[in-house]
């Protein structure tokens, strides 16, 4: 592998050796910090999203069921989804692989 620049060097930092145990340890923490992270962005949403898609129907008040009824299809969707994810994945999720 060639050696890294000089400036990519003083950017991104020294090579570090995949097989040593700090390394897999701060690869192992990147994706922790990414499932907070897109969970905090899901639960901000959860608090505001509802609230304001009411206040943009304005008059058309009857349009409120199907707002509600979209909302919980939509809910439904990426619950499945995860799902799917987490059986796809056991040593993330902590379950055992299923088929679909």
């Amino acid at each position: 592998m060639a050696e890294p620049s000089r400036w990519w060097t003083y950017l991104a930092g020294k090579p570090l050796d995949p097989l040593a145990p700090s390394t897999r340890h701060a690869i192992a923490v990147a994706p922790v910090l990414a499932w907070v992270g897109l969970g905090a962005d899901g639960l901000s949403s959860s608090c505001y999203g509802p609230e304001e898609a009411f206040l943009a129907l304005g008059s058309h008040t009857p349009l409120a069921l199907f707002l509600a009824l979209a909302t919980a299809i939509t809910v439904f969707i990426i619950a499945v989804g995860y799902n799917h994810a987490a059986r796809a994945i056991p040593s993330v999720s902590g379950r055992p692989t299923q088929r679909f």
